[in-house]
């Protein structure tokens, strides 16, 4: 029996078994001194708790610095030049989610002529136009758009009549910048024959990469700024029944973008030439060719390989 003197070495004894080891509580029951161990003792685990608790604290920061990076990436993600599609809210998408940018800003960066500094007044220009663009084409609810006073905005294409906030979105971009007073039989493309649907069904087909826009040049400041621009794309799909060429149409253009105090537009006047356009996508040859057979049948219509010419 143990005597009063050899209680407190019992209870380091109890406390060292308990804290023996805290992953096998079976090593802290009172019984082990019973039991007949294979090298004569209790073994001790302390070294590979040890390179355990490394390992774990090591696996749990990398989890930390991954969920980290992924965040930031889904930060980066997000479109660097339509900061306004990093603040969606309760937006009512037309196709039921936020649009990506992916390939028409890969095209854009390998394409540009002008880079300009971050935070310029040439790139702030540049990126309000492309959120302008994204939003008539991508968004159904004017209360959701960031980039236009809705209730003072008009859009002036080529001199023409200004179309309304209303309007525009109706009509889509495509149909709005293209409306002409030319007369039907010399009209390239007739908007007026063309649903929003349609107009972007063409131009998405005929452009697979996107349709890339970049400032030239700003030449006056806020409210009335005035920017020249280049819109460029490759005409590597059908467009209206012509086949692609693989080449790049572009067309140049000037700009007048009058602005509100929180930098919404109020005003678009746009000034270009269709014609530098759809010279380039009515280039292709017609997508269905009548060719003669080796019987002098003249009749037998077949698709023609649009890569042959």
């Amino acid at each position: 029996m143990a005597s009063s003197a050899d209680a407190p070495l019992e209870s380091g004894l109890s406390s060292l078994r308990l804290a023996a080891d805290k992953y096998r509580s079976i090593l802290n029951d009172e019984k082990t001194g019973n039991i007949r161990w294979r090298y004569g003792g209790p073994p001790i685990f302390d070294t590979v708790n040890k390179l355990f608790e490394e390992e774990r604290t090591h696996r749990q920061l990398s989890l930390t610095l991954s969920t980290s990076k992924a965040n930031m990436a889904t930060r980066e993600e997000k479109d660097k030049y339509r900061s306004v599609l990093n603040d969606v809210g309760e937006v009512q998408w037309r196709y039921g989610h936020p649009p990506a940018f992916d390939l028409v800003n890969q095209l854009f960066e390998e394409g540009q002529t002008k880079v300009w500094p971050e935070g310029s007044l040439e790139e702030t220009v540049q990126n309000a136009i492309k959120s302008w663009e994204m939003e008539f084409s991508h968004k159904i609810r004017l209360q959701d758009f960031k980039t236009i006073n809705p209730d003072k905005f008009k859009l002036f294409v080529n001199g023409r009549e200004g179309l309304s906030a209303e309007e525009t979105l109706r009509l889509g971009s495509y149909n709005a910048l293209l409306k002409t007073s030319l007369p039907g039989e010399f009209q390239y493309y007739k908007p007026e024959e063309e649903s929003f649907e349609s107009s972007h069904d063409a131009f998405r087909s005929a452009l697979p990469r996107g349709f890339a826009f970049e400032i030239l040049s700003v030449y006056s400041g806020p409210p009335n700024i005035a920017f020249k621009f280049r819109h460029w794309g490759y005409f590597e799909g059908d467009f209206k029944g012509h086949a692609p060429t693989g080449e790049m149409v572009q067309f140049l253009g000037l700009g007048v973008l009058k602005v509100d105090e929180l930098l919404r537009a109020e005003e678009i006047e746009i000034y270009y030439d269709p014609g530098e356009l759809f010279g380039g996508l009515l280039k292709g040859p017609p997508v269905l060719e009548t060719k003669t057979t080796d019987t002098g049948d003249n009749t037998a219509e077949k698709h023609s390989c649009p890569f042959t010419h």
